[in-house]
């Protein structure tokens, strides 16, 4: 082709369009385009395979990682549930401890006023009695006495006979003595009669010399057994009267004569 363009024929290049020819396939396979293809999908399915296991490995590898995890996390939550459980039951015990002690020392304090009350009840009703003993003590020693005195009083007149009586028994001097007594009380100048025991009347009989010393010269003296006489003493009769010398008869004034006197201090 020349190089020289008639001016006909020109154009500026701005007018130009460039038309790009359009190549189509060829619709014939190409084998060989084939089988790289072939290859290059049977390494990338190769390759997703090898993916999947590497990542269901590294899967199961953390799944795995998070079950201990949670086993040992769950281990020690009950390891510190157990020891807060432990701490809970310790501080249980202390304080049911506590409580127990402080209820047994409010007890035995309850217990020991209630005592010390009851105590000093029992004392201020006893103190009461006791004064009221007291003031009770003298009607009632009188009283007492009153009615002992009769009791106490034959029972020393049932003593003093019996003494007396022994006493007569074993020495019949008393009597004798007795006698003598009877007669220095007599005014009698003429008779008199001493009347004793029968079992005695032999031994003032041997005596008689004895008994009249005490009596005037012109006094006749006789000596009589009686029956009467039974507790060893006498009966001395005289015109004026007669002398009741016997036991039992001074006993019986003594007797008298003490409750006399108590009569009046009765009243």
């Amino acid at each position: 082709m020349s190089r020289i363009i008639k001016s006909s024929f020109y154009s500026a290049v701005e007018d130009k369009r460039v038309i790009e020819a359009v190549v189509f396939p060829s619709s014939d396979p190409d084998p060989l385009e084939d089988a790289d293809m072939t290859l290059e999908e049977d390494e990338t399915a190769r390759l997703h395979q090898e993916r999947l296991r590497q990542a269901e490995e590294e899967a199961q590898s953390i799944l795995e990682e998070a079950r201990q995890q949670a086993r040992k996390m769950m281990e020690e939550a009950q390891s510190e549930m157990d020891a807060w459980w432990e701490a809970r039951r310790q501080e249980d015990e202390i304080v049911r401890g506590q409580a127990s002690e402080e209820g047994f020392i409010s007890g035995v304090e309850q217990g020991r006023e209630q005592g010390r009350q009851e105590a000093l009840e029992e004392y201020s009703h006893a103190l009461a009695e006791a004064r009221s003993i007291l003031a009770e003590a003298p009607a009632w020693k009188r009283r007492k006495i009153g009615e002992a005195e009769p009791f106490v009083l034959e029972l020393t007149l049932e003593i003093a006979r019996k003494v007396i009586k022994e006493q007569f028994e074993c020495d019949q001097e008393h009597l004798l003595t007795l006698i003598r007594r009877a007669l220095s009380h007599t005014q009698e100048y003429k008779t008199i009669t001493v009347a004793v025991n029968p079992d005695s009347y032999t031994y003032v009989q041997e005596n008689r010399a004895r008994l009249v010393d005490v009596l005037d010269s012109q006094v006749e003296l006789t000596v009589v057994p009686d029956e009467s006489a039974v507790d060893g003493g006498c009966i001395v009769r005289t015109s004026l009267g007669n002398i009741d010398a016997r036991v039992d008869t001074q006993l019986a004034e003594i007797k008298k004569a003490l409750l006399e006197i108590q009569a009046g201090e009765s009243e």
